[in-house]
């Protein structure tokens, strides 16, 4: 038996030479520009997956189903979505709350058997666009940022391939060298966000330097080292 999901998303740019299918016909949204479309799927969709990879491979869940049935982290990713939505502008024919409910169904789909740490694999090259690109709008705005710094501190504690209960872990990401060779000569939480916070391949650097971006993904840390992924989500969803 081959298993499938509900979910699909199939967006086209109606910019054609000449005729074409109908594919509205078949469930395709046809819109005048695609860039809103794939910024709502990059910081809902995508960057909600990332963050609770992290969180949930860094707290031992396998699957990503695993980790959304867990209340604190089902709840941080409203949180998250909630600070994600106010950097989008929604084109006409998507209806965010809707969205939002359609994803979270998919992220519960237990017959997806959706590994966590099969998403946590190069993360250095997603992050940019999953979620610090929001988090430097929500800044330049004056708006914090709690839950969008949680999934770039989880994604920083994954880099020192160990879980919470201490199982050593294969960091699968194109800068696994890099970010080791910078933990490996840090040896305190705040250090650890800072030398990872230099990596300019990930961190652009104006929002590195910004001090509100640093001092929330640090606190982020702290918390994750103190509290544990599970408890350090229910604190920024609360």
């Amino acid at each position: 038996m081959v298993k499938a999901e509900p979910f699909t998303q199939w967006v086209i740019e109606d910019w054609f030479a000449g005729e074409r299918p109908d594919f509205a016909s078949l469930g395709v949204q046809l819109t005048d520009a695609v860039e809103p479309w794939e910024e709502a799927k990059l910081r809902l969709l995508n960057g909600a997956h990332s963050a609770i990879a992290y969180l949930g491979a860094v707290s031992g869940y396998k699957y990503v189903h695993e980790a959304v049935a867990a209340p604190a982290f089902r709840a941080y990713i409203e949180a998250l979505w909630d600070e994600a939505e106010t950097t989008l502008n929604p084109p006409p024919g998507l209806d965010i709350p809707s969205y939002r409910e359609a994803l979270m169904a998919r992220f519960s789909n237990a017959t997806l058997m959706h590994r966590t740490r099969q998403i946590a694999m190069d993360g250095s090259q997603k992050l940019p666009q999953r979620l610090l690109a929001g988090a430097a709008e929500r800044l330049a705005a004056g708006q914090g940022i709690p839950a969008m710094a949680l999934g770039v501190a989880a994604w920083m504690k994954w880099q020192s391939g160990v879980t919470e209960t201490g199982e050593k872990v294969v960091v699968d990401d194109p800068l696994a060298g890099k970010t080791c060779e910078l933990l490996a000569a840090a040896h305190t939480d705040q250090a650890r966000v800072s030398v990872l916070l230099s990596l300019s391949a990930v961190f652009p650097p104006a929002l590195a330097a910004d001090d509100r971006f640093a001092a929330a993904v640090t606190s982020a840390y702290l918390s994750l080292s103190q509290n544990g992924a599970v408890e350090a989500a229910r604190l920024v969803a609360e």
